[in-house]
């Protein structure tokens, strides 16, 4: 048995290069492996009165741990985040929800402390390049109702 392994590799490598150089066409594309970009969209909770950011502001009316995402796991049973990812870009501050697995559309629930509970439906879509293909949400509803984003179309905003 260990006489065939080498032969074994040595035909494999060599069919491999065969079927590779007789492919004219040139691909852009790279040959190790990527990585893999998982569906997420951005949201900020802001006083409907005032503007003010809840969770972000110099003196905000709510802490990190006041707020949860409730969603349902692939086997269909509830799983949350708390708190949520949340990310800086100098600026601005924002909370980012990952949708954690690859479905049509995804719900998930935002529940802040002594607030209403938000429910969030986000569609995805399957995004084709020369490359590769990644799940990437096309539209977010929030209470049943399109969701309203930010001046630069990125972060969904919820008002309380």
């Amino acid at each position: 048995m260990k006489n065939l392994y080498k032969p074994c590799v040595g035909l494999f490598l060599l069919l491999t290069f065969i079927s590779c150089s007789k492919n004219k066409e040139k691909s852009n594309c790279l040959l190790i492996p990527v990585a893999l970009i998982l569906p997420s969209f951005n949201f900020q909770v802001i006083d409907k009165n005032t503007g003010t950011d809840l969770f972000f502001s110099p003196s905000p009316a709510y802490s990190l741990n006041d707020i949860k995402i409730v969603f349902k796991t692939h086997e269909n049973k509830l799983d949350s985040i708390s708190p949520p990812l949340n990310r800086n870009s100098g600026t601005e501050s924002h909370f980012v929800y990952i949708i954690p697995f690859s479905k049509v559309s995804d719900t998930c629930y935002i529940k802040i402390k002594g607030l209403k509970t938000d429910t969030v439906v986000s569609t995805l879509e399957r995004i084709k390049t020369e490359c590769s293909s990644n799940d990437a949400v096309i539209k977010v509803q929030l209470n049943k109702e399109t969701a309203i984003v930010n001046s630069n179309k990125t972060i969904i905003v919820i008002k309380k």
